[in-house]
């Protein structure tokens, strides 16, 4: 849809998802920033942070 090529990776160690503070899944990371967590991202949310607005 938005044609960006990207790597999405589904992280189950805990170890690694402590490394990021977040406390409640899901989570949504972008370049080593979190940008969501606790609540899946709406699609225009979604869109932006892609697009890096």
């Amino acid at each position: 849809e938005l044609d960006v090529a990207a790597d999405v990776t589904k992280v189950k160690d805990i170890s690694k998802i402590m490394a990021y503070k977040v406390m409640v899944t899901p989570a949504l990371v972008i370049d080593g920033e979190v940008k969501i967590a606790g609540r899946l991202p709406r699609k225009g949310e979604l869109h932006k942070y892609i697009k890096g607005d």
